[in-house]
C-alpha cells in the first residue's frame, strides 16, 4: 500500500514538473484585479469627457464641449498611462508570486506567452491608431476588447486555461460592442475593469489562497 502511495506521488511530481515548463504559472490574481482597477479609475476619469463626445456618436447631439483632436490626445494619453500602470503592477505581482513559488518568471514558455500574446495587441495597436486618424472613436472601444480577447486566446495555450475564458468573454463583449457604439466606454469598463476584477479573483481564490 505504501509502495502504491509512493507511485501515485511520484506521477503527481512528474505531471508538476510537465506543467510547470510547458505552461507560465507565475501569474497572479492581484495582477488582474491591480489592471481591472486601473480600468476602473481610467474611467471614472475620463467619463465627463466621454459624455460630451457620446452624444455625436449616437447621432442625437450634436454638441461638443471638447475639440475632437483634444478628445482624442486625452483618450490615447489616458489608455497609455493606464495600460502602462496595469503592466507595472501585473510585472510587480507575477514576480512576487514566481518568487512564492519558485519559478523562473523568464524562460522559454513566459517568452513564447509574450509574442503569441503581443502579434494580436501589436496588431490592434496599428488598427486603433488608423481609426483615430479616421476620427472613428466609436469603434476604438470594441476594436481594444477584440484584438486584446484575441491574444489572450492566442496565449492560453501556454498558461492556466481561465486565461482563454477571460479572452472569449473580451471578444464577444468587443463584438456586442459594435452594435451598440455609443457605449463604448461602459463596455471598455466592464471588458478591461470588472472583467479584470473577477478573473483576478477567481484566480487568487483558486492558486493563490492558503
Amino acid at each position: 500500500m505504501k509502495e502504491e502511495q509512493k507511485h501515485i506521488e511520484a506521477l503527481h511530481d512528474i505531471k508538476d514538473m510537465m506543467n510547470r515548463s510547458s505552461r507560465f504559472i507565475s501569474l497572479s490574481g492581484l495582477s488582474g484585479i491591480s489592471a481591472g482597477v486601473c480600468a476602473l479609475a481610467a474611467t471614472i476619469y475620463i467619463w465627463p469627457v466621454w459624455l460630451s463626445v457620446r452624444g455625436k456618436l449616437l447621432a442625437t447631439d450634436e454638441v461638443q464641449t471638447y475639440p475632437a483632436t483634444s478628445v482624442q490626445s486625452l483618450l490615447v494619453i489616458t489608455g497609455v498611462i493606464t495600460f502602462i500602470s496595469a503592466l507595472l503592477l501585473a510585472l510587480l505581482f507575477t514576480w512576487l508570486r514566481s518568487k512564492k513559488t519558485n519559478t523562473s518568471i523568464w524562460g522559454s514558455t513566459a517568452k513564447r506567452l509574450m509574442i503569441n500574446t503581443a502579434i494580436p495587441i501589436l496588431t490592434g495597436g496599428f488598427v486603433t491608431y488608423r481609426l483615430l486618424e479616421l476620427d472613428l472613436v466609436g469603434l476604438i472601444a470594441p476594436s481594444c476588447l477584440i484584438f486584446y480577447g484575441l491574444a489572450l486566446l492566442n496565449g492560453s495555450k501556454y498558461t492556466v486555461s481561465e486565461i482563454r475564458w477571460l479572452g472569449i468573454c473580451q471578444i464577444i463583449l468587443g463584438l456586442v460592442n459594435l452594435w451598440f457604439i455609443g457605449y463604448g466606454l461602459i463596455a471598455w469598463a466592464i471588458g478591461f475593469g470588472v472583467l479584470h476584477i473577477l478573473y483576478g479573483a477567481l484566480m487568487w481564490w483558486k492558486y493563490e489562497r492558503v
